[in-house]
């Protein structure tokens, strides 16, 4: 899970500055420069490598989702469809700690 993470947190931050590098985001949305929401929504899916939860693990992969979506909206695609596997493994961790 750990190359997961990596992979679309670093897929995150790339896409959202070479986005705003080409032209395709611009100053014009009404929350500012939406590149800078991508690249925090990458550095947010780093957060579930910290030891906690996995509740507090799939609400970090969630809102990191719904923040790239809104700050970056097509671009963000690749990293958001990384993390959807990774809540995937996230859910069946956490069925597995239930059965336990």
């Amino acid at each position: 899970m750990k190359a997961l993470t990596f992979i679309s947190s670093f897929t995150a931050i790339g896409t959202s500055i070479l986005g705003q590098w080409l032209g395709v985001l611009d100053d014009s949305y009404a929350v500012g420069n939406a590149w800078f929401i991508g690249v925090l929504a990458g550095l947010i899916t780093l957060l579930i490598l910290i030891d906690s939860q996995v509740m507090t693990k799939s609400f970090i992969v969630s809102l990191s989702t719904i923040s790239g979506i809104m700050g970056v909206g097509f671009l963000y695609l690749p990293a958001a469809i990384i993390n959807i596997f990774i809540g995937i493994k996230l859910e069946k961790k956490k069925k597995e700690e239930d059965l336990n």
